[in-house]
């Protein structure tokens, strides 16, 4: 991502942080403690809000810096269930693989009878399986 296209992804955070406090730009540039003119500039894309501004937003509004700088999690921090990050991947998940899980936590012949099947397939599928994990780097 370039500096230009992070900024103004950073600006439109900035105006749904402000349309979900119900404030106006001048409100909010007042709760930032910052000028009318900056919070535009910010809010436009044309500057990045300092760190005095981001800390604001952590403090005054609960609003959380995973989401806010990394586009990761809820926006506010109250939001996270207990910082249980777990748990906010679970919800991302399709909801049959909720069920499947919900369903191996509470019958754990289940969970075992789904680990054994696993292991069944990454032995009679060893090359799909290691060409599979070798382009995806992330697991």
């Amino acid at each position: 991502m370039s500096k230009k296209d992070f900024a103004q992804a950073i600006g439109a955070k900035l105006e749904k942080i402000r349309k979900a406090m119900n404030l106006s730009p001048v409100n909010m540039a007042a709760a930032l403690n910052i000028r009318r003119v900056t919070y535009s500039r910010n809010k436009n894309g044309r500057t990045i809000p300092h760190f005095f501004t981001l800390y604001s937003l952590g403090k005054q509004f609960g609003i959380s810096m995973d989401w806010f700088i990394l586009d990761e999690g809820p926006m506010k921090r109250s939001e996270k269930m207990t910082g249980d990050k777990i748990a906010y991947a679970h919800s991302l998940l399709p909801s049959e693989i909720k069920e499947l899980l919900d369903h191996m936590d509470k019958i754990p012949m289940l969970r075992y009878e789904i680990l054994a099947q696993f292991h069944r397939f990454k032995e009679e599928h060893q090359l799909i399986v290691e060409k599979a994990m070798k382009t995806n780097p992330e697991t």
